[in-house]
């Protein structure tokens, strides 16, 4: 009995490193370059409409109208633009050789930003704590995969305007298709009763405000580098 306990013991180290060797690769979330200690929202961004003020009602009509002018195919890119991968937001707009199989330093450079969006607007969301539109108002009606996280800021905003500005740094000669782009997938938002047209504004801010926080960041420049001229490498630019 103890020799057979003594080659168990003996054999967890190898267990464990081929178990750690087995999972996959997305099992670790990927560590952001900055969070709200670097860019704290709380402190940066001006606070949303009152809810009882003629503006948050002027924002409720806003939503409305939005909805109600989007065409099937225009709610259907909403409910597309739901996803937050830089493939999603992007990958019509760059073509085909924009895929994360051909670009696995880009990936991971765009995964960190994500994640950096995570931990820099989560914290904001309760701080403010505006209400969704399609929770405020009966009447707005939510169009896309629902969330219930406060609305101000628009993270989908942050994240697209953030990547926006670091696709065109890498990208120059593309940027007004960029820019078109991240203005399309924000607007999604409000079609899909997410968010109120100034909760946009407010994402805009601070994605601006977290692209400029990373543009000083080594870690970051260092991995922009890197999939700047691999991006450009695989788009024949």
């Amino acid at each position: 009995m103890a020799a057979t306990r003594r080659r168990l013991l003996a054999a967890l180290p190898i267990l464990g490193l081929t178990l750690g060797l087995a999972q996959p690769a997305w099992a670790e979330e990927p560590a952001p370059y900055i969070t709200d200690k670097q860019v704290d929202l709380r402190v940066l961004l001006p606070p949303p409409p009152a809810a009882d003020s003629a503006l948050q009602r002027s924002e409720i009509e806003a939503v409305l109208a939005a909805q109600k002018q989007a065409s099937p195919e225009r709610i259907a890119l909403a409910v597309a633009d739901a996803k937050e991968s830089v493939f999603d937001m992007f990958g019509t707009t760059l073509g085909a050789a924009f895929k994360p199989e051909r670009l696995p330093k880009a990936s991971a450079l765009f995964a960190r930003t994500g994640a950096s969006e995570d931990a820099t607007v989560d914290p904001a969301k309760p701080f403010f704590g505006r209400t969704r539109p399609y929770l405020a108002d009966d009447r707005v009606k939510a169009l896309v995969p629902a969330s219930k996280s406060g609305s101000w800021p628009s993270g989908h905003t942050t994240r697209v305007t953030m990547t926006a500005i670091v696709l065109a740094a890498m990208l120059p000669e593309m940027k007004a298709a960029i820019w078109a782009r991240a203005a399309e997938y924000a607007q999604s938002r409000v079609i899909g009763g997410m968010h109120y047209p100034l909760d946009l504004d407010a994402g805009a801010r601070a994605g601006t405000a977290m692209a400029t926080a990373l543009f000083a960041d080594p870690a970051f420049l260092a991995d922009f580098a890197a999939a700047k001229d691999e991006l450009r490498g695989v788009m024949g630019r």
